[in-house]
């Protein structure tokens, strides 16, 4: 059994392009009906392998099989050891480490071994199942006959692949998932009529920053292939305003007005809130070929709460930085609701949410709606 296994190794090693030591030579013969490939190695030894078409063979580059033979050797006295205490069908899993795997993800490989003897006494045949990451399976028969052996390989082609692929995705297929997703982006406010507020200062626009981590729900409705997703879940949204002049934030008789101060230099001087949000969204994705996202769109609405809100101001005095941090409620409304959309291609997806709460409760500020907009990344 362990002289079986070693073979393997070589021959994969031989159809990789990996080279081994030991001189080996290879002859090939073509027929009408298959390929033969003879490998002479140097103790004497002779490997024949049969294949289909030349097409087999070269499906072995579409995977990492040289990680195999790299490892199988390391496996060889486990082997020995099923063999001597186990009957009839073997089976052995062998996972290879994560960090050595070519594409970043461990590999497993397992071996189920049948052995029959032909009536004769004289010629020993096995047959071997092995299975690459659950999807991909290749069927080896061995045959021994004194010095010779011969080895079958049937490797699935690009249809059966295909198919075991789909078989695999139907199998462990789940209707709704979570996945976890971040906005990024900078916010505006409009008046009721979508005009520039006048009643609140101008915004510095790169310092007015959205923020939001979204744990989204996605549901995909009418099975598998189909594009058509409801999206809920939670939002954490962070929005930042920050003036552009040397302004204070401050509550007079119950309304919250915006002072300029001339004769101050704040380096920074912020209004921010945060909030949790529930969104309902119908969304398409529609996948590429290859199963690569496509293009994607998607429109609905949220509701929330909001959890906190501060102002904050940086300046110099006497020679030192100093930040003011002022926690209150500054008569922003607690509840919020909008709409929010996305569109993209692939991994570029951007994002609109527009709140249509007013940002002040009624008469205790301007009257002012917000709008963000950005990238989301990690979908």
């Amino acid at each position: 059994m362990k002289r079986v296994l070693l073979i393997m190794a070589i021959f994969m090693a031989t159809v990789t392009g990996v080279s081994a030591k030991g001189g080996l030579t290879v002859k090939e013969r073509l027929t009408s009906e298959q390929d033969t490939i003879v490998v002479k190695m140097a103790n004497g030894a002779k490997l024949i392998l049969q294949l289909q078409n030349i097409e087999q063979l070269k499906a072995f580059q579409n995977y990492s099989l040289d990680s195999l033979m790299r490892e199988l050797n390391k496996y060889v006295d486990q082997v020995d050891q099923m063999e001597n205490t186990t009957t009839g069908n073997k089976d052995l899993t062998v996972t290879f480490n994560t960090d050595k795997a070519t594409d970043g993800k461990s590999e497993q490989i397992t071996v189920t071994v049948q052995e029959k003897d032909k009536k004769t006494g004289q010629v020993k045949k096995e047959s071997h199942e092995i299975r690459i990451n659950k999807s991909f399976k290749i069927d080896v028969e061995v045959e021994e006959d004194g010095n010779d052996t011969k080895v079958d390989v049937n490797i699935p082609n690009k249809a059966q692949r295909d198919s075991a692929r789909t078989a695999y995705k139907d199998a462990h297929y789940k209707a709704s998932k979570f996945n976890f997703d971040v906005d990024l982006g900078y916010n505006s406010l409009l008046s009721n009529d979508y005009m520039p507020v006048t009643e609140v200062p101008d915004l510095r626009t790169l310092g007015s920053r959205y923020v939001s981590l979204n744990l989204h729900l996605n549901n995909q409705i009418g099975g598998r292939k189909s594009p058509f997703y409801i999206v809920s879940g939670f939002e954490f949204a962070f929005n930042n305003f920050m003036f552009d002049d040397n302004i204070v934030v401050s509550e007079v008789d119950k309304v919250t007005i915006f002072t300029e101060l001339p004769d101050r230099n704040f380096e920074k001087s912020k209004l921010t809130y945060s909030s949790v949000n529930i969104p309902i969204m119908p969304m398409f994705k529609f996948k590429r070929e290859g199963g690569k996202d496509g293009f994607v769109i998607g429109a609905g609405g949220f509701a929330g709460y909001r959890l906190g809100s501060h102002t904050k101001l940086k300046y110099e005095e006497g020679g030192k930085t100093e930040k003011d941090k002022t926690r209150d409620s500054f008569n922003l409304s607690d509840f919020q609701y909008g709409l929010e959309g996305v569109i993209g291609y692939g991994s570029l997806n951007l994002f609109v949410k527009y709140n249509m709460n007013d940002l002040f409760k009624d008469n205790r500020g301007p009257q002012a709606n917000v709008i963000s907009f950005g990238l989301r990344l990690l979908n």
